[in-house]
């Protein structure tokens, strides 16, 4: 009977060895997993790894979906469109550009002009200070914040956009005559003629065309501002002559 059983035994034996090599053998099988309260759980699920690239391909082509070229195109069209007075559709195809470039620096100034035009100056301020975030070395975008500031008569802020933006370009007249605004409409005549004689010695007699702006009313009666539009009147009449004397010149030939 013991002899009988003998084989049997080492049947089973042998059954078992198998199982447990097997077991061991898939990688699965090894680690069981461990709860929170640490025990060990006798039966568990397993989950193969799903691999995932670092950007997806649909939001690849979500964000690359328009082309350099395209951008441009698009550009060129609002700005064409603009120019027709087509503010709403200039301004839906810059807005499309931003909604795939939102750091676009011509796109963003683009949509701060078409504000700025349509009197919208807060929502034109809210472009412009993005764009002086993301871009603090750019003299036109501390410009064109100052003066949608001025235009809210914020008067102190945007002298301190136009100082700012004077620092990055101190050759600029237009800056220097945006700050004379500024400060004149603050009531400080002094700082207001320096500036505008700043802009007088870079623009020439080319300031004679914005001589009657609204925001240099505070300075319009001083002797030094009439003085800098007399030197202004007298270079213009040179600059005429010489145009002139080369054309009689040339006809008497």
């Amino acid at each position: 009977m013991k002899k009988s059983l003998v084989p049997l035994i080492v049947s089973l034996s042998f059954i078992v060895l198998l199982t447990t090599v097997i077991v061991n053998t898939r990688p699965e099988m090894r680690n069981r997993v461990t709860t929170d309260s640490g025990t060990k759980e006798s039966r568990a699920i397993y989950l193969s790894n799903i691999g995932v690239s670092e950007e997806h391909d649909l939001y690849k082509r979500g964000k690359h979906i328009i082309d350099k070229k395209a951008v441009l195109n698009m550009l060129i069209q609002a700005y064409s469109e603009l120019h027709s007075g087509k503010m709403a559709e200039a301004e839906d195809k810059v807005k499309t550009v931003l909604v795939f470039q939102p750091e676009n620096n011509e796109a963003l100034s683009l949509l701060g002009k078409i504000y700025y035009l349509q009197h919208k100056y807060r929502k034109a301020e809210m472009i412009f200070r993005q764009q002086v975030r993301l871009n603090k070395k750019s003299a036109v975008a501390y410009n064109n914040l100052g003066q949608v500031l001025l235009k809210q008569k914020k008067c102190s802020q945007a002298a301190l956009q136009f100082v700012a933006a004077q620092e990055l370009d101190p050759e600029s007249g237009l800056i220097a005559l945006n700050l004379s605004g500024a400060y004149s409409r603050q009531g400080k005549k002094k700082e207001s003629l320096a500036s505008f004689k700043k802009a007088f010695k870079l623009l020439g007699p080319r300031i004679i065309t914005v001589a009657n702006h609204s925001a240099l009313d505070n300075i319009r009666q001083e002797k030094e501002f009439k003085n800098i539009l007399k030197k202004a009147y007298k270079k213009l009449s040179i600059e005429q002559k010489n145009i002139d004397q080369p054309a009689s010149a040339e006809n008497k030939k």
